[in-house]
């Protein structure tokens, strides 16, 4: 019942992810072993997603300027003309996989676990909201924009909350 509630996809691989994909919509779902809580966070999760795609349009998160490339275990996050790259492993034991942001070459930078669900031509690709906030602040610093400051800042708030994109596929 729990991977119902978080919608983990125990048999996604990373070759799964191939391709280049295009962000689609604010993604957020609530994470927690508590049945009670989880069903309670789900309506938080629901009210923020809708402030978040407010916020995302506001700071440009559109399917024109935001997407995500994934080639083996390489993946670019565009952002504009702003671009993370990294690579990614599948966590057999926990089903998550592990996104590592890195600099010139493959010095890492932020490591982060995201949970990927993906049907059809859709995935959504979720992090722990406080690792969002990192990854949100970075991409704030190099294109200088307030408005994804103020996600961070909204964001700031929120635990066992998992925040991220819905992308389809190109």
């Amino acid at each position: 019942m729990v991977n119902a509630i978080t919608n983990n996809d125990a048999n996604l691989t990373v070759a799964d992810l191939a391709g280049t994909w295009r962000y689609s919509a604010p993604a957020c779902k609530f994470e927690s072993d508590d049945l009670l809580k989880a069903a309670g966070g789900e309506m938080v999760a629901s009210t923020l997603k809708d402030k978040l795609d407010t916020y995302y349009q506001k700071a440009g998160i559109t399917s024109s300027r935001v997407s995500f490339t994934f080639a083996d275990t390489t993946m670019v996050m565009n952002y504009g003309s702003a671009k993370l790259e990294g690579y990614l492993v599948k966590d057999e034991p926990s089903g998550k996989f592990v996104v590592t942001f890195t600099l010139v070459g493959r010095i890492p930078v932020m490591v982060m676990d995201a949970t990927i669900t993906k049907s059809g031509n859709t995935m959504e690709i979720l992090f722990d909201v406080e690792k969002l906030v990192n990854v949100l602040t970075t991409i704030a610093s190099k294109t200088q924009s307030s408005t994804l400051q103020s996600i961070t800042s909204l964001l700031d708030g929120y635990d066992g909350v998992l925040m991220g994109f819905e992308l389809t596929k190109q």
